[in-house]
């Protein structure tokens, strides 16, 4: 698995700051942010046939 996109928010960012960023994110990265998370069926196969 391999993550997509990243957001990074910064604690010196202003609330708006940071929504406009969110905003940015979410109109460029047009998938919920978990879709790119979760496994397929192979992979967990895959991953418990290594791992368990």
């Amino acid at each position: 698995m391999q993550m997509k996109s990243v957001m990074i928010f910064d604690k010196s960012d202003t609330d708006e700051q940071t929504a406009t960023k969110w905003m940015d994110w979410m109109r460029d990265n047009h998938s919920a942010v978990g879709d790119k998370a979760v496994p397929n069926a192979q992979e967990t196969q895959e991953y418990l046939r290594r791992y368990a």
